[in-house]
C-alpha cells in the first residue's frame, strides 16, 4: 500500500505517529511525506489554492492527514484527485482542527471524486468497519486497540498487541501491564496512557463534552477491562 502523509513541520504528535507507523507497519507499505513549513493565511488559500499544494504529490492509495488546521485541510480533495488516492484518513485529535461543518464538506467533496474518508476522534478510536480496502488494510495494524492477555495467579504475565494506537501508546501500556494484578489493570492502563504521554488535546470538545485525551484514555481502559472480563468468564 502506498501512503502519502501530509502534516506540518515540528509537530511532536504527528512525528510520533509517523515514526510508529513506519516502525510497526508492514514492510510492503511505502511512504511519501510532505510537511508544511508555514500555515498560509486563509485569504490566500481561498484565492490561490494551487499555490499551496504540496510541491510533490506522488500517486498513492491512502492519504493520511495529520494535524492540518481547518483552512489547510480543505486542500485535501484537490490533493487526493492529483494523487489518484482511493481513501483518506483524517484523525481529529484536537477539536479546533476540523469543525463538524468542515468535516461534512470534506467528506462530500472527497466522495464526489471517489475517495472514501474517515475522521476518527481520537485517532485510536478508528475501527475496522470501512468497506474501503485501504482503510481496512490500515486498521489491521493501527486504530482501536486490540489486545491478547494471559494471566497466571491473578497477575498479567503476557500482553500481545494485535492492533495498536497509531501513536504507539498501546505497546508502551502493554509492557507496563506485565506483573500487574488483574484488579489493578484497568486503572494501570489509564495511568500509563497519561504517562506515555497521550498528546491528544486536553481542551473540552463541545460535541463529546470532554477532552479528546480523556476519550483516548477511556478507550484503552475499556479494552483492558473487556479482555479481562472475557478471560474470567472462560475460567
Amino acid at each position: 500500500m502506498k501512503i502519502f502523509i501530509i502534516t506540518i513541520a515540528n509537530d511532536p504528535w504527528s512525528d510520533r505517529i509517523i515514526n510508529n507507523i513506519r516502525t510497526r507497519g508492514p514492510r510492503s507499505w511505502t511512504y511519501d511525506i510532505y510537511k508544511y513549513q508555514t500555515i498560509p493565511p486563509i485569504e490566500e488559500l481561498l484565492d490561490i489554492r494551487e499555490k499551496y499544494l504540496p510541491t510533490k504529490m506522488p500517486e498513492c492509495d491512502l492519504i493520511l492527514s495529520l494535524g492540518l488546521p481547518a483552512d489547510l485541510v480543505l486542500l485535501l480533495p484537490l490533493i487526493a484527485k492529483k494523487c489518484k488516492a482511493k481513501a483518506a484518513i483524517v484523525p481529529v485529535d484536537d477539536p479546533e482542527w476540523i469543525p463538524l461543518g468542515v468535516q461534512k464538506q470534506l467528506r462530500k467533496e472527497l466522495s464526489e471524486i471517489g475517495v472514501d474518508s474517515v475522521f476518527p476522534k481520537p485517532f485510536c478510536s478508528l475501527k475496522a468497519t470501512s468497506r474501503n480496502q485501504y482503510i481496512s488494510e490500515f486498521t489491521k495494524y493501527f486504530g482501536y486497540p486490540l489486545l491478547e492477555i494471559k494471566i497466571s495467579n491473578n497477575l498479567i504475565v503476557e500482553v500481545k498487541v494485535k492492533r495498536g494506537a497509531p501513536c504507539g501508546s498501546t505497546w508502551y501500556i502493554a509492557e507496563k501491564l506485565i506483573n500487574t494484578r488483574i484488579q489493578d489493570a484497568e486503572y494501570r492502563a489509564g495511568l500509563e496512557h497519561h504517562n506515555y504521554p497521550c498528546l491528544a488535546s486536553r481542551k473540552i470538545d463541545s460535541l463529546i463534552k470532554d477532552s479528546i485525551m480523556h476519550l483516548a484514555g477511556y478507550h484503552i481502559k475499556n479494552v483492558v477491562k473487556n479482555v479481562l472480563e472475557i478471560i474470567k468468564k472462560e475460567k
